[in-house]
């Protein structure tokens, strides 16, 4: 078992979904991804980069937009 994998194995027995991105000493120029589900993986790496941007822009926080779902039975009397 590589190094990959046994760090898969370990987040994968505590986390639902990660993201691993390494690069080798062998290949400095190169990067490569391992992940739990790849739905989950564009939603990380996408709120990663959008964090590492502000991060490096002087900021200290990330502004996220979140939405509302609103209910149907709001419209209704509660009794």
């Amino acid at each position: 078992m590589n190094h990959i994998e046994q760090v898969q194995g370990i987040l994968g027995e505590h986390l639902r979904n990660y993201v691993i991105v390494f690069q080798t000493d062998d290949d400095p120029t190169n990067f490569d991804l391992a992940f739990s589900d790849p739905y989950a993986a564009k939603g990380l790496l996408e709120s990663a980069t959008k964090y590492h941007n502000t991060y490096l822009s002087g900021g200290t926080e990330v502004d996220f937009e979140w939405s509302e779902i609103e209910d149907e039975d709001d419209d209704e009397d509660d009794f």
